[in-house]
Parts: C-alpha cells; structure tokens; sequence
C-alpha cells in the first residue's frame, strides 16, 4: 500500500468517504493547494497519524488542544468529529476544552464551544443520552 493510499483510508476512517473522495481529489490534481493536499494524506496521515505510541483517540485530543490553543474553530470542528469517530465521547472533548481553559483562557474556549454547538446539532448528537455516550458519527 502507498502513503497515499493509507493516508486516505485514515482519512475515510475518520472523517468518512466524502472528505476522503475530496482530499484524494485535491491532491491528486493540477490545481493550486494540491500539493498541500498531498502533504496532508501523505505524510500527516499516512505517517502521523499511523505512528505507533499514541492511538487515533490520543492523536484526536492532542490535535483538538491545539486548534483550541490556535483559536482555529473550522480546524477543531473537523478534529472533534474525527475524535467521535475516533472514540471519543462528548464529555471527553467538554473535558479537553476544560483542561485546556486555564492555559488558553476564556475567549478560545468560548470560540472552540460555537464549534463544538455547530457539530452538535450538525450530527444530532444535543441530546443527554449522546453527552455521556454518544461514540461516532458515521
């Protein structure tokens, strides 16, 4: 198997087939971006995110601090819907977000919570059931 080939089936495991088929797309074109495209499947997830010593839970908390850290809430958006699908439940990410308070303050917590409401309600997941066990969203 490739690089390419293995960084689009982390992608497809974790972000779905749609993301998968548009990332491949992108980074298999001519076009402007694509070579960034193919550093992303190539070598942040076929190397990164298959690297022994975190597993994808770990690498989607670690990835999910440093957007909120960024105050980059489009990136966090994609990374928390990632970390669902990674495993990890809604009370986990509230938990990142709470670790991460006192080191990022107030106002990046505030804009990683708007991203967070967005995927929410974009996944069904703002019921009580889904805050304590909800796992995944393909």
């Amino acid at each position: 198997m490739t690089n390419r080939e293995a960084g689009i089936n982390v992608v497809r495991e974790m972000m779905g087939d749609q993301a998968a088929a548009k990332l491949s797309a992108s980074a298999d074109s001519n076009t402007f971006g694509a070579p960034i495209a193919a550093y992303a499947v190539d070598q942040v997830f076929a190397d990164i995110w298959t690297r022994p010593g975190l597993d994808r839970r770990s690498r989607s908390l670690v990835s999910m601090s440093v957007m909120v850290a960024m105050r980059q809430p489009h990136e966090f958006a994609i990374h928390m819907g990632a970390g669902l699908n990674n495993g990890l439940t809604l009370k986990e990410i509230e938990e990142v977000l709470i670790q991460a308070l006192p080191y990022v303050g107030y106002p990046a917590i505030a804009t990683a919570l708007a991203a967070a409401a967005k995927v929410i309600k974009e996944h069904g997941l703002d019921s009580d059931e889904n805050y304590t066990g909800h796992r995944g969203l393909l």
